[in-house]
């Protein structure tokens, strides 16, 4: 069970990194915010080129030393202390999106690179919902049977869904430019998982 769960895990963040790898900073230091099981921080290290800051509101991970913890959407680090940061499906679970966003920005000094889940209509709004059980809660609730992670009373209890222009008007009130955008369709069911490069604002 171990074993499998650890192959899809470092499988599927493998895939995830092929989408940015030439989006990220030639070198530097990155901060994954929302690390959960760290397997993507643990991606880029075996690049060599990044050294990689975790960040998460609970401790969820069993590959790498483990996340810092985030306390009321507060990164405990100083400003423009990165030089790149990611965030893979997080959005949908702080109460509030934006104070976790501009935090983010607060940061880092170089690009954002997000990959988010979106919909389309209302099948997709079903199918995001389904699929954000399966990834979320009813994962969890396995990670934890396996004794791969101990939550400690935490849920993954998604607090919003998001359009790809819902998510675009939220980037600009924040104060970042969308650099590009990269959807990839989910089976044609009105979900995408979209990759968003976003730059600070310049004022």
């Amino acid at each position: 069970m171990k074993w499998l769960a650890n192959w899809v895990m470092s499988r599927r963040s493998r895939l995830l990194l092929t989408r940015l790898s030439h989006r990220l900073p030639e070198s530097g230091i990155i901060a994954d915010v929302g690390s959960g099981t760290g397997h993507n921080a643990e991606a880029i290290r075996h690049w060599g080129r990044h050294h990689v800051r975790e960040f998460d509101v609970a401790d969820l991970h069993w590959v790498g030393p483990g996340p810092e913890l985030i306390s009321d959407s507060r990164i405990p680090v100083e400003d423009q202390e990165f030089d790149g940061l990611i965030m893979f499906f997080v959005l949908q679970y702080p109460m509030s999106a934006e104070e976790l966003l501009r935090e983010c920005r607060r940061v880092s000094r170089g690009p954002l690179l997000i990959i988010q889940s979106t919909y389309q209509g209302r099948l997709g709004r079903i199918v995001l919902t389904i699929r954000e059980f399966f990834w979320g809660r009813f994962a969890l609730r396995l990670a934890t049977l396996a004794g791969l992670v101990h939550p400690d009373r935490f849920s993954l209890q998604p607090c919003h869904d998001f359009t790809r222009l819902e998510l675009i008007a939220l980037f600009a009130r924040v104060g970042f430019v969308v650099v590009e955008i990269v959807p990839a369709e989910w089976w044609r069911l009105g979900v995408s998982r979209d990759l968003f490069v976003l730059q600070p604002e310049v004022l």
